[in-house]
């Protein structure tokens, strides 16, 4: 099984790398390796919840399987975003990212860029970064839970929600789900854009950090 989701990734990869040839952007080293990947995960429950609401899970064909109830879009601005659920609430901010103060790596005769303060990152690739993360804020009840730097720092190119034409409904990047036994918190994010969209999700279990997932989305 293992074998066969290593496939499964390199395979994600490889479109990944084939489309950006075929769209004329450029190639560049990425590393950034399954150890953050879905197809890493060793919980099965956690592993059926976050293939309910994700892209790979609908590859895989488990989309919609779990019990999970969905927050609601409960307030945006240009840098933040709130979703609710009864007394939880998830707060996600973000801001324009300046290069000073930061240390880049680039890669091959055009310098594209392929790391921001010694670390792979996800964005877009080759390119240097618009938007940042800032903080990630979870209320449950009174509790406050913020995710530590270390889970973010590393994440650019953020998307929350847009609306579908004029008056259309909203289309939201930025979700957040709820297990049935009300254990376990997923704050989902699919960043950037084709050919470097990719998909991040943090968990939050009985009111702690337990990590994250991360994958190309398309």
């Amino acid at each position: 099984m293992r074998f066969f989701a290593s496939i499964i990734w390199i395979g994600f990869i490889s479109l990944g790398l084939q489309a950006n040839a075929q769209e004329g952007e450029y190639v560049v080293p990425d590393y950034k390796g399954m150890m953050e990947s879905y197809f890493s995960l060793k919980d099965s429950t956690i592993r059926a919840e976050i293939g309910s609401f994700s892209f790979t899970g609908s590859m895989l064909g488990i989309s919609g399987k779990a019990p999970l109830r969905q927050f609601e879009l409960h307030s945006q601005t240009k840098y933040t975003i709130t979703l609710a659920h009864d007394d939880k609430k998830v707060h996600v901010s973000k801001m324009p990212f300046y290069s000073s103060g930061h240390r880049f790596g680039f890669y091959g005769p055009q310098n594209h860029l392929y790391k921001i303060d010694g670390r792979y990152f996800w964005g877009f690739d080759g390119r240097m970064p618009t938007r940042r993360l800032v903080y990630i804020r979870v209320y449950i009840g009174e509790q406050q839970i913020d995710l530590p730097v270390r889970a973010f720092r590393d994440i650019y190119e953020p998307n929350f929600c847009s609306r579908q034409g004029l008056f259309g409904r909203w289309e939201c990047n930025t979700k957040a789900f709820l297990s049935e036994d009300g254990e376990r918190l997923y704050i989902y994010m699919k960043n950037s854009r084709i050919p470097s969209l990719y998909e991040v999700t943090w968990i939050i279990e009985n009111g702690k950090y337990l990590g994250r997932v991360v994958d190309y989305a398309y």
